[in-house]
């Protein structure tokens, strides 16, 4: 299931951010850097900045609701850029090229500013940074990598015709839950039919089991709520443990997921069922999205 090419190479090629509106950006730095894990940077104009990697940021939290929340998208070179610029301007999807200073709080060299059928805001950006030092988290969570990102979707048909033109292709479908691929991992995006739209988590890829069984036992030791976990897709095997911050915001360790690379299959279809969403039995807490019961 690879990307729609632009000439040889694919359009888009990560997930590479998420930058979120919160109530109290202090208080969700916190729990950020100091419960869940993720190394703090120094960010600019008020905003508190992640690592989880390699990358300069891969989250950013700020009390701007007028900036709202929006998801990186990278793109493989200013010639993509402009070809999904002509792709989603075509139909009819909003997008407009981001400014110096867009670029500059984003830390990429260019960027066109889009928005999902249900409003959800994409950033379609060039040469993120990266970081020149290693990564070094302020304990050890066992954090290897910003894994990818679940999406709260208003407009389901819409937001698949809008990944879509990019050249991502929906891998499983549990219900109306849409696994996205855009490389060799069974999904990156996840688009989850929702009564609103949002980012509904970050997933940050850890080193094995352990450190999910680890960090299981470290968030009930600091009282920290857990959405759901840990428990394991059944359509793309990944481990997970979903956990809850100040503001509502939702964090995740995953491990494991099902590797799909150029095998050809057509998209599978679970039921929307407890067993679908976790084969391991557990179930959500207070999360529609990620429950059977809507």
């Amino acid at each position: 299931m690879n990307a729609v090419l632009n000439g040889s190479n694919p359009l888009i090629t990560s997930v590479c951010y998420v930058r979120h509106a919160v109530g109290d950006p202090q208080a969700s730095a916190r729990f950020v850097s100091d419960i869940f894990g993720l190394q703090k940077v120094i960010g600019q104009d008020g905003e508190f900045s992640f690592r989880s990697d390699d990358r300069f940021r891969t989250l950013s939290l700020s009390g701007d609701h007028d900036g709202g929340t929006s998801i990186g998208i990278e793109v493989w070179d200013d010639a993509a850029l402009e070809a999904i610029g002509g792709r989603l301007s075509a139909h009819g999807f909003a997008a407009r090229p981001a400014s110096a200073d867009e670029c500059r709080r984003r830390y990429v060299q260019s960027a066109l500013l889009a928005g999902d059928a249900s409003g959800n805001r994409i950033d379609f950006v060039t040469r993120p940074t990266r970081s020149g030092r290693r990564y070094f988290p302020p304990r050890d969570a066992g954090i290897v990598q910003f894994q990818g990102i679940g999406l709260r979707s208003t407009d389901h048909t819409g937001d698949l015709a809008f990944w879509r033109l990019l050249g991502a292709g929906v891998s499983d479908w549990v219900g109306d839950i849409a696994y996205l691929c855009i490389d060799d991992l069974h999904h990156r995006i996840a688009l989850y039919p929702s009564q609103r739209n949002g980012l509904l988590y970050a997933a940050f890829e850890v080193e094995s089991l352990d450190q999910i069984m680890q960090n299981s036992y470290f968030m009930q030791e600091n009282q920290v709520k857990i959405v759901q976990g840990p428990g394991r897709q059944s359509a793309s095997q990944q481990i997970f443990l979903h956990v809850e911050g100040p503001d509502g915001l939702i964090l995740s360790y995953v491990n494991g997921m099902a590797e799909i690379g150029d095998s050809a299959r057509p998209p599978r279809q679970f039921p929307l069922d407890p067993t679908s969403l976790c084969n391991w039995g557990s179930e959500s807490k207070g999360v529609p999205e990620l429950s059977a019961q809507r």
